[in-house]
């Protein structure tokens, strides 16, 4: 791929994402530029910062619903190599029985589901949310002298599937329901530093009670139990 059909391509793909009236209309063009790149199926997994241990995800797929299924019922999440390395945005990667090797069974099913070959890479929002973009195939495919087409163009159209999310408000980006305000994150600021409410008061020269108010109005928005989860997850979601 030449560097000027890349660009016109891309330039395309803005265009035809910034036609979209509707998140739900994404779901049809993620799998028209999947079947453009010689793929039959796709999967885009966003997955957010928080909670640590248990991340919210949501999924927009074409894979055959039983597959889906199958995945969860396995809790494949929790083994699959390709959520784990695509926690590095921008990263593209080919699946391979070797990268699969420490999934259990992960790999034969997917085959024996169908999905015989697939490449997947991923883009992160402001908010930190990870859009993991995975498309797949029926037929095995050495993906080998397209690897850095495939993944600079699935980089991008992670990253604009994750704008447009974020264009309709879907819920699905939402890590927040509301925004915090400027006092608020002058509080969290402050808090992260390892101030106590006492010292917190005099810095802002607010009242001490002001600041337990604010404190326990965000563990109930971050639903944690206590200050220092509350500044973990600010910085995890890009707040501080």
């Amino acid at each position: 791929m030449s560097t000027e059909n890349y660009f016109a391509w891309r330039a395309e793909a803005k265009e035809k994402f910034q036609a979209l009236t509707v998140s739900s209309e994404l779901k049809s063009l993620l799998q028209q530029f999947t079947e453009s790149l010689g793929f039959d199926y796709f999967a885009f997994l966003i997955q957010h910062p928080v909670p640590f241990t248990r991340p919210r995800i949501h999924l927009h797929s074409t894979y055959h619903r039983l597959w889906v299924k199958r995945y969860e019922k396995q809790n494949y999440y929790a083994v699959d190599p390709v959520l784990r390395l695509c926690q590095r945005p921008g990263r593209g990667m080919a699946w391979t029985e070797e990268l699969f090797a420490d999934a259990g069974n992960l790999w034969r099913e997917a085959r024996e589901y169908g999905l015989q070959s697939g490449f997947s890479c991923s883009a992160m929002a402001p908010n930190r949310v990870i859009g993991i973009l995975s498309i797949s195939s029926q037929q095995p495919i050495s993906v080998q002298l397209c690897h850095a087409e495939l993944e600079v163009k699935l980089h991008l159209l992670a990253e604009l599937s994750l704008d447009t999310l974020e264009r309709f408000s879907d819920d699905a980006m939402m890590v927040l329901k509301k925004e915090f305000s400027q006092r608020e994150l002058e509080i969290l600021k402050w808090t992260a530093e390892g101030k106590t409410a006492v010292e917190i008061s005099l810095i802002l020269s607010i009242s001490e009670h002001t600041v337990n108010f604010h404190q326990k109005n965000m563990q109930k928005r971050f639903n944690v139990s206590n200050k220092t989860q509350i500044a973990c997850y600010a910085a995890a979601i890009g707040l501080i």
